[in-house]
């Protein structure tokens, strides 16, 4: 039985049933990891394994006792949910199966003290969801009431956001430099055509704390040319497009691979899966732009890390790596995409 198969097993063992739901690191990553290795493997029992716990998830664990957020608890399973549904792995409504779970968001929100219980990066993971629920609503009063709730939001967040948001951490790590992903968020919710003008201003707020200073780390400051290339694409600032240039022209990708990613800084969360990821998704949305480097060379490091041994001898390192977002799932996912896409053997 190979390492993989050996991890797949303690990991199915491992989702307990006080295992959080979410999609980065709950049993939803769990599902999407399986359905994704069905796919790419077209071994049968992948999908019985992601199957089983679908059913398990949506038959017993779900509750309104249950955290809104997305990375453990009810947003986030909804967020699987419309993915495996687009992704065609299930059928199914998604505005019905994510109906109550909204409702819970609103109720929140609208008559209770969110920003007192969930942090800024939690509140951003609550935009994108309302923003990912609106485009999904075809009524113009089912719209009006997810805008009226993403307004609520973007003004919470815009008296949440101070200068200590913008402040780096010793290392990269994406649960500690959310101002690339609150970019992308707004971005996106006024590519829905609303609330402009409110985005706008705020926007210009932040920029007087973002444009100075530019971030130590050469994985940070790619990650945050995502997030302001996606605010460009709106907006077409000039200043926010001199900033991007200069944010670009000083991205080092070798130091940045052979300095500031060390041996097991594998993960999604922290390292070479998370690079290969931004660095796809920013070739993909803007083709001029150039990001030379070696998938080979990104998938012999991921291989051969010694992530895989600690994995293996230390239950502690492997119990807090078996997610999605922080975990060898998501190692195994991007491997097999870059072997898919580039042939990596």
């Amino acid at each position: 039985m190979g390492r993989i198969d050996i991890l797949n097993n303690r990991l199915i063992d491992s989702v307990e049933s006080n295992y959080p739901i979410g999609a980065a690191q709950g049993k939803m990553s769990v599902i999407i990891y399986f359905y994704h290795l069905y796919r790419s493997c077209g071994e049968e029992q992948y999908r019985e394994i992601a199957e089983s716990f679908l059913d398990q998830l949506m038959e017993k664990d779900l509750s309104n006792q249950l955290p809104l957020d997305v990375e453990e608890g009810l947003c986030g399973v909804a967020l699987g949910l419309d993915w495996l549904i687009k992704e065609k792995f299930v059928a199914g409504d998604i505005n019905a199966l994510a109906a109550d779970i909204d409702a819970l968001l609103f109720k929140a929100t609208v008559f209770g003290r969110l920003e007192e219980k969930y942090t800024v990066s939690q509140m951003t993971h609550f935009l994108y969801y309302i923003a990912v629920r609106l485009r999904e609503q075809t009524s113009a009063d089912d719209r009006y009431v997810y805008q009226e709730l993403a307004i609520k939001l973007v003004n919470k967040l815009g008296d949440l956001v101070d200068p200590g948001f913008y402040r780096e951490y010793y290392s990269f790590s994406v649960y500690h430099y959310h101002v690339p992903l609150l970019l992308k968020t707004l971005a996106i919710v006024a590519r829905q055509g609303f609330y402009t003008g409110r985005i706008e201003k705020l926007l210009e707020r932040f920029s007087r704390d973002l444009f100075a200073h530019r971030p130590k780390f050469q994985l940070n400051r790619l990650y945050l040319l995502w997030g302001v290339l996606a605010i460009n694409a709106e907006f077409q600032f000039p200043e926010w497009k001199r900033y991007a240039d200069s944010l670009y022209r000083s991205i080092d990708l070798n130091r940045l691979l052979n300095e500031e990613v060390k041996d097991r800084n594998i993960y999604i969360s922290d390292g070479l899966s998370f690079f290969y990821w931004i660095v796809e998704s920013l070739r993909k949305d803007y083709p001029d732009l150039a990001f030379d480097y070696s998938p080979r060379l990104v998938y012999d490091r991921l291989v051969h890390s010694d992530a895989w041994n600690a994995l293996e001898r230390d239950p502690f390192y492997f119990q807090i790596h078996r997610g999605l977002l922080n975990g060898f799932p998501g190692v195994v996912l991007t491997m097999l995409n870059l072997k898919n896409k580039y042939l990596c053997e």
